[in-house]
């Protein structure tokens, strides 16, 4: 009796110190000051440098760090109850996850201030307190995930009550979707335009030569409505308002059509209705609604393309009905048509969907995957981005687009390492993207534009070829600086610590009127985006790194062992 209490209470003793030395570590992520590595020089002595980086390290223990060091405590002693509670969930959360998480939060906060990772590499010191703010960051996720997991495992999305979507759920949402868009679609008639829409207009007014640079069908129906209405009611408004309907036809239809298919698999009104909300809401459907820009019908068409594919996997036997091939089919002409880009979303899906599937399938059945996941689609969308251009005789689309990578990366480098450059190497470079000092001074950590904007068309192959072999050396020597220079570049698609949202913004052009509805409606438009991001939630609902987030902790949910053959019942890795 006497040893089963001992062992009781080290047990107690043990879970007690586990949770202290968790919410110290929390405490500290939360209240941890980053900054960039201290000078040595800048000490009268080593032992001076010493004391200054022990004091960094060791932090501020002020009133924010107790309260924050309480409350984690409180924290993660609820939520060790709520697991051992619940020992019938599988594995409630992951380790790997949670460093993800924590890895993107401070690597993003570092790129965010200083454009490089010195806050977390830049010195012993600064490494130190990245692991220990990464330790604590990742306790408190992993410990938030697996409450998640546990409300989520206790919740049933599914139900057999009648409700308001039960019955025609797509003209329902629909229509919701439509007076939720009409207010700003009005207030910014005939559209806000951005740059891209700005020059595809411009090419079917004859202002500038056809170019496959944009998407050539898309700029052809945009511009052409624009034209025709100048044509014969000497009104380009009206054909972009026209446009504008038709583009928020598309998007209204696609977010409706994810209602309707949740609604006839049974899921819950509460759960429908949340969905409904956040379309409304989130201030990116309503930029995009009264914005004229390509990405607006890409969107609806990929939305559409996943819910097909989604079909195509819960029922493999789909691929033999009459009706669903052509959808499937109009689906991934649209993807390809809208965007350049589009071509490799489905040549890459129906790829993965065709070995997928080539099991399930007989040799008939299977010629019939390969050409409605993508061979049939593919070709079809090339026959007729062939005849448009063809017809506008369009200028190919720059070879810069491709490389926005090696040109962004070589502009970071002509900053740091140009004078390690030998004249053959300058020279390979300056073929392609011109003065070296230009493109260095071009550099601009968030976009690419720039760099890219210097790209010489009349470049050979052969000049290409050197710059590339300039590109892979400088990569040997330095290969930090690459990986700066892409992360940087990349880094607010992974963490919601960032202001990272979408928003399209009006520019100015002569050809057709801009403004709004009336005077000074765009910028009201503006001040509410720019100020929705300051809301918490709102900021949210449109954060693309929250959105990630998201994303991986639902595959995480759906995809999650159960627990490890072993393991005590409740215990999460």
């Amino acid at each position: 009796m006497n040893k089963e209490k001992l062992s009781f209470t080290n047990a107690s003793c043990r879970e007690t110190m586990v949770r202290i030395l968790k919410s110290f570590l929390t405490a500290y992520a939360l209240c941890a000051v980053f900054h960039a590595p201290l000078d040595p020089a800048r000490y009268e002595t080593s032992l001076d440098f010493a004391i200054a980086s022990i004091y960094e390290l060791l932090g501020m223990y002020d009133f924010k760090f107790l309260l924050l060091l309480v409350l984690s405590y409180i924290f993660y002693g609820f939520s060790r109850s709520i697991s051992l509670s619940h020992p019938e969930s599988p594995r409630q959360s992951s380790a790997l996850l949670s460093v993800f998480f924590a890895v993107t939060i401070l690597l993003g906060r570092s790129y965010q201030e200083i454009q490089s990772s010195a806050y977390c590499f830049g010195s012993g010191v600064n490494f130190i307190r990245f692991i220990l703010a990464l330790a604590g960051y990742a306790f408190l996720f992993h410990a938030i995930m697996g409450l998640l997991t546990v409300f989520l495992d206790s919740r049933s999305f599914t139900s057999r009550e009648t409700h308001f979507f039960t019955t025609r759920p797509f003209r329902k949402s629909f229509l919701i979707l439509c007076a939720a868009y009409a207010p700003f679609l009005l207030l910014s008639f005939p559209g806000k335009l951005c740059w891209d829409a700005i020059g595809q207009i411009e090419q079917v007014m004859g202002g500038m030569e056809y170019s496959t640079h944009h998407p050539l069908f898309h700029t052809l129906i945009m511009g052409g409505l624009v034209k025709g209405a100048d044509a014969l009611f000497h009104s380009p408004e009206t054909g972009l308002f026209v446009y504008m309907l038709f583009q928020d036809f598309l998007l209204a239809a696609a977010l409706a059509s994810t209602i309707s298919l949740l609604s006839r698999r049974g899921a819950r009104f509460s759960l429908l209705l949340c969905l409904q909300l956040l379309y409304c809401v989130t201030p990116v459907y309503s930029n995009m609604a009264s914005t004229a820009v390509k990405d607006v019908p890409y969107s609806a068409f990929v939305t559409g393309y996943v819910m097909a594919l989604a079909l195509l996997l819960e029922r493999p036997g789909r691929i033999r009905d009459k009706g669903f091939v052509p959808l499937f089919l109009s689906l991934q002409l649209g993807v390809i048509l809208l965007r350049n880009n589009g071509l490799y979303v489905v040549l890459f899906s129906g790829i993965g969907i065709s070995f997928y599937l080539w099991k399930k399938y007989c040799p008939r059945e299977r010629i019939l995957c390969l050409l409605s996941s993508f061979a049939g689609s593919i070709l079809a969308a090339e026959l007729i981005l062939f005849l448009l251009v063809r017809a506008t005789c369009a200028a190919s689309g720059s070879i810069g687009e491709m490389l926005s990578i090696p040109f962004q990366q070589t502009a970071r480098y002509l900053q740091l390492y140009r004078d390690e450059l030998t004249p053959g190497e300058r020279e390979a470079i300056e073929t392609v993207l011109g003065d070296a000092d230009l493109v260095a001074a071009s550099y601009n950590p968030d976009s690419s534009d720039p760099v890219k904007a210097l790209y010489r068309k009349d470049a050979s192959g052969g000049e290409l070829f050197s710059y590339l072999k300039v590109w892979f050396r400088g990569f040997l020597k330095h290969p930090g600086c690459y990986a700066e220079g892409f992360l940087q570049h990349i880094y607010g698609w992974f963490t919601p610590a960032v202001s990272n949202s979408i928003r399209y913004e009006a520019d100015d052009y002569n050809l057709v009127r801009q403004g709004g509805l009336f005077p000074g409606a765009e910028k009201l438009l503006i001040f509410y985006y720019r100020f929705a991001a300051r809301i918490s939630v709102l900021g949210i609902l449109e954060n693309i790194g929250a959105a990630v987030w998201a994303f991986c902790f639902l595959t995480f949910y759906q995809k999650r062992p159960p627990s490890w053959p072993g393991c005590p019942s409740g215990s999460a890795f």
